[in-house]
């Protein structure tokens, strides 16, 4: 299950902004849902505020676009997904704070991010599995890690409920 909380306006924020996007790259519907590997109906009523685009969906499209994550969402936003939730807190110039919820079990599998993303988690409470998939990290409350995020990576709950701070720093690339 998934949402966007605070329902109507920021799901029209977030269709709204897409579509922005996608024009001014001069995009049709077709090209960017092939590039982000969607659904062109998904694409168009993600665009249109008629459904809730999950965690993974959103970073299809930036990706495809090019653009941050926090390019497609306003703060404050939460967007959930299989016991992950996301909350966009700040955007700063070439980088973007996250608080991520996760619930015991949950996993959240990312793809690559644009190339030069790097990665930085404080687990707050908790304790967290984070990084590539091929070398994830164990942290406890208050452990941090720092990983590249141009790379496929995880971040599961292996012992109950985690709450972790997430930032995005931003290579050259991702600027919306």
């Amino acid at each position: 299950m998934f949402i966007i909380s605070n329902a109507d306006k920021p799901l029209r924020f977030v269709g709204e902004r897409i579509r922005y996007l996608r024009e001014s790259r001069g995009l049709s519907l077709s090209e960017l849902a092939r590039m982000a590997r969607i659904a062109k109906s998904t694409l168009s009523a993600i665009e249109s505020g008629r459904v809730s685009p999950t965690i993974s969906t959103l970073w299809s499209i930036a990706n495809a676009l090019g653009v941050p994550f926090s390019s497609l969402v306003s703060e404050g936003v939460i967007i959930e997904e299989g016991g992950v939730s996301v909350r966009l807190v700040e955007r700063v110039e070439g980088a973007d704070v996250y608080v991520m919820r996760l619930r015991g079990g949950a996993v959240r599998s990312a793809e690559a991010h644009q190339e030069g993303v790097t990665e930085f988690v404080l687990v707050v409470s908790g304790c967290a599995l984070v990084g590539p998939k091929d070398k994830p990290k164990y942290l406890r409350a208050l452990d941090t890690h720092v990983f590249r995020g141009d790379v496929p990576h995880i971040y599961v709950a292996p012992e109950g409920d985690s709450l972790l701070v997430v930032v995005l720093k931003y290579g050259t690339r991702g600027k919306a």
